[in-house]
């Protein structure tokens, strides 16, 4: 069971237990991701992964270390997407969005090449969409602004960054992601 004031906006977000990071893990492997599978196509270290869920037998009730962007990842992947604003999306012409970038930008972490910062450009901190900014995006997922900003003028974010900003317009990343699910995932 995970407690509904761990899917909340960072804002009034309580840190999982590990046994609730443990539950997505679990959840995870039961549909065919195993430890190597997961970090292959997600990027997330198996020792962050084992770190967040330490002794989750036999201390269930210890707080994870999880940081709130990889949490919101997690519960994304198993079908509790946006929980950073209450499930609610940035309005935008998805297919304007994705005309802006190549497929690859769409992969999982093992074939995922980084949107340049020409693709970028169209996408955030300009004119287009007023909610896409890397103040707000900061913000919103509790990242270092200077960092964020950074990565996106040199297109070099982090493949978690952007498969959170994508998912903040709508796109499904558990199926952009998880290509190899086993059956229906979801926490709900």
């Amino acid at each position: 069971m995970i407690r509904d004031t761990t899917l909340a906006p960072f804002s009034r977000w309580t840190k999982p237990f590990v046994s609730e990071v443990a539950v997505i893990i679990n959840l995870l492997k039961d549909n065919g991701y195993d430890a190597v599978q997961l970090a292959k196509v997600t990027g997330l270290q198996p020792k962050n992964v084992n770190a967040w869920t330490a002794r989750y037998k036999n201390e269930p009730d210890n707080l994870s270390s999880i940081p709130y962007p990889c949490w919101c990842f997690l519960c994304a992947l198993v079908g509790k997407p946006n929980i950073q604003s209450n499930g609610d999306v940035i309005e935008v012409n998805v297919r304007k969005v994705l005309s802006y970038f190549k497929p690859t930008a769409f992969r999982p972490n093992d074939k995922f090449l980084c949107p340049t910062q020409a693709q970028f450009s169209d996408l955030i901190d300009n004119d287009n969409y007023d909610s896409l900014t890397t103040e707000k995006l900061s913000t919103v997922f509790h990242w270092n602004a200077s960092n964020f900003a950074h990565g996106v003028a040199n297109g070099s974010l982090p493949f978690l960054n952007w498969s959170l900003i994508v998912m903040t317009m709508g796109i499904d990343i558990q199926k952009m992601i998880l290509k190899d699910l086993e059956g229906d995932v979801s926490i709900d």
